[in-house]
């Protein structure tokens, strides 16, 4: 208590606090968007998205005057030949937009003991390899990876992820239960959710974001009969090949070899630079840029700010140094003596910014773009009490290491001067 009121007895600490309660205030209003942005994109997909690649696979025909069987026929051929290619574990023909390069379809509502879920459901072939070639973990143990695809009824079968199991369910222990879905019915002047269709459950998985700046885990995977016809191969890579390398490698080869009579691979593409040019060009992507230049612009005036004001606070108290040290103090004594009351001082100043930004907060709200009623799960940014202590200790421990910094570099300097010279002016 007596160092407190030393500290706050002088003119220049009220005139810093003041500072560091604003600095606290923008570094706040700066930061918020960039943590929770910043989190989102790097949560984990859910698959091996480094591995992935995408081979394009186009009809050189007239696909109407063409047999769908002599075309299904050329594209096995392309499957087996990518298959074959060096660097490549397995494939598959994907039944429709494969998962992370573009949208999905039409949500489901699913219902069970009056808890719904809305999902975005994501086609399969039967016996595909789809689940293995993506890395997506089983959590059912009677169904492993390797046969997710396997003994499934057409427009039947669904496989949830843990989040939507344990949403309806409370456990992920539901192969074999039924699950009722509505879908949009645009038979009448106005669509409406028809509660129409059972699924059986065939197993749940990990958890799948379809692109890197989805926060949503409500997704399902729906067992369907669509032809393989002009659809992508997809293809996973041996460990440890680097998959921009691969598509650069390899680009000669698969426009010679990946060529039939009607079809042939037009390009390929690494899975992860598609995901990371959907989340750098994409709306949030050029919003999250526009945070980070305002946080980056926030923490260069902070740190000039900060660093000035606090090396002429420091700077103004050689005079008591040497006083001290002529009365026996250590260097290390005084030292940390600088260290103790900036930390004082920080932690005051920022308790105090952050309950006048809850304030603001309480009122205007809190960074909430990523927010979803809908979601099967709930992040810590979506409680507006965790967000708000997560985002205040951010906050607080960039300002304290600036100040920190700020003081410790002219205390040393300080510290380490002869007596006669910190007392001259004395």
């Amino acid at each position: 208590m007596k160092q407190f009121k030393e500290i706050f007895g002088r003119k220049t600490s009220i005139w810093l606090a003041l500072e560091l309660v604003l600095v606290t205030f923008a570094c706040w209003w700066a930061f918020d968007p960039v943590i929770v942005a910043s989190y989102v994109v790097r949560m984990p997909m859910g698959y091996d998205a480094d591995r992935i690649v995408k081979f394009e696979v186009v009809s050189s025909g007239n696909l109407k005057e063409q047999k769908w069987e002599e075309i299904v026929d050329e594209e096995n051929i392309l499957l087996q030949k990518v298959q074959q290619i060096d660097g490549v574990e397995m494939a598959y023909a994907a039944s429709s937009t494969p998962i992370g390069f573009g949208t999905v379809s039409m949500p489901k509502y699913f219902y069970h003991d009056g808890d719904s879920v809305q999902c975005f459901c994501f086609g399969f072939n039967k016996d595909s390899r789809m689940f293995e070639v993506y890395g997506i973990q089983s959590l059912t143990p009677d169904v492993p990876t390797s046969e997710l695809s396997h003994d499934c009824e057409e427009d039947n079968t669904i496989i949830l992820t843990r989040s939507v199991a344990m949403k309806l369910f409370g456990t992920i222990d539901v192969a074999g239960r039924k699950l009722l879905a509505s879908e949009l019915n645009f038979d009448g002047d106005e669509p409406e959710w028809v509660k129409d269709k059972y699924y059986s459950i065939r197993a749940v998985v990990e958890d799948v974001r379809f692109f890197g700046y989805d926060r949503e885990c409500t997704n399902a995977f729906i067992c369907a009969n669509s032809l393989p016809v002009a659809v992508p191969i997809m293809a996973r890579l041996r460990e440890g090949v680097n998959a921009a390398q691969f598509v650069q490698a390899h680009e000669q080869e698969v426009q010679r070899d990946l060529v039939t009579e009607h079809c042939y691979v037009r390009q390929m593409e690494a899975l992860s630079k598609v995901q990371d040019k959907l989340v750098k060009d994409g709306h949030l992507g050029r919003q999250t840029r526009r945070n980070l230049l305002v946080a980056a612009f926030f923490a260069i005036n902070l740190t000039f700010g900060v660093f000035g004001t606090l090396l002429m606070y420091t700077r103004q108290r050689r005079e008591e140094a040497g006083v001290r040290r002529a009365f026996g103090a250590t260097r290390w004594g005084i030292f940390w003596g600088f260290i103790r009351e900036a930390w004082l001082l920080t932690t005051v100043s920022v308790l105090l910014g952050c309950i006048i930004y809850f304030q603001f907060a309480v009122s205007r709200g809190i960074y909430d773009n990523f927010a979803s009623p809908d979601s099967a799960i709930r992040l810590w940014f979506d409680d507006f009490g965790t967000h708000f202590l997560v985002v205040s200790i951010i906050v607080y421990l960039i300002i304290l290491c600036a100040v920190l910094i700020a003081t410790a570099i002219p205390a040393w300097r300080i510290c380490r001067s002869e007596i006669t010279v910190a007392l001259k002016d004395e």
